[in-house]
C-alpha cells in the first residue's frame, strides 16, 4: 500500500515537471487573432517572397501537398483571379514535394498564384501545421482571422474571403467617416 502511495506521488511530481519544463504555450498553435507568424522564402520564379509582400492584402495561407491536397489546390486558380485585383493574395506553401514537382504541377494547372517550396519546413514550423491542407486567413494587417484545418469547399473559402473583404470595407468607411469631421 504504502508502495503505491509513493508511486503515485513520484508520478504526479514527474507530471508537474514536464509541464513546467515544456509549456502550456509553445504547444498551442496558431489561433485566429494571432498575428500571423513572418512569412519568407522564394517563390517558383526565385523572387523573394516576405511579410512585405502581402502587408495590406488580404493573404490565403495554403499549406499543401500534391498526394493529398492537388486537385482542392488548382480549385482556388478562380477565386484567385476573381479577387487578385481588390487585394487578394494566394501563398501555396508545400515542404514536401520537390521544386521541380510544384513547378510542373503549377503549369499544368495554370496556377498564377505565389508557390513557394518550404526547404526545411520553416513556416510549417511557425504556423504549427500537423495536417494538409491547412488554411490560414489573413487580414491586412496580417493577423489570422480565420483557420481551417483540413479541406474546404471552395465556394465555402471564397465566402470567408469576402467576409474579410466586406469587414475591410466597413472599417475603411468608418475610418473616413471619422477622418472628414
Amino acid at each position: 500500500m504504502m508502495f503505491g502511495t509513493f508511486f503515485n506521488m513520484v508520478l504526479r511530481a514527474m507530471l508537474i515537471i514536464v509541464l513546467l519544463l515544456t509549456g502550456c504555450e509553445k504547444k498551442r498553435g496558431i489561433l485566429i487573432g494571432d498575428v500571423a507568424p513572418q512569412i519568407s522564402g522564394t517563390d517558383m520564379q526565385d523572387r523573394s517572397v516576405t511579410h512585405d509582400t502581402i502587408k495590406g492584402k488580404i493573404t490565403v495561407v495554403y499549406f499543401w501537398t500534391n498526394s493529398c491536397c492537388g486537385d482542392s489546390l488548382k480549385l482556388l486558380e478562380p477565386l484567385y483571379r476573381r479577387n487578385k485585383d481588390k487585394g487578394l493574395i494566394v501563398l501555396a506553401i508545400n515542404e514536401m514535394d520537390s521544386k521541380k514537382d510544384i513547378e510542373s504541377y503549377a503549369i499544368t494547372n495554370r496556377l498564377t498564384f505565389t508557390m513557394l517550396r518550404d526547404e526545411g519546413a520553416r513556416l510549417f514550423k511557425k504556423f504549427s501545421v500537423f495536417g494538409f491542407p491547412t488554411v490560414f486567413i489573413l487580414d491586412r494587417n496580417g493577423t489570422v482571422r480565420e483557420k481551417i484545418l483540413g479541406d474546404i469547399q471552395t465556394n465555402k473559402l471564397e465566402k470567408l474571403v469576402e467576409r474579410q473583404f466586406d469587414i475591410q470595407r466597413e472599417i475603411d468607411a468608418q475610418y473616413e467617416k471619422i477622418r472628414s469631421r
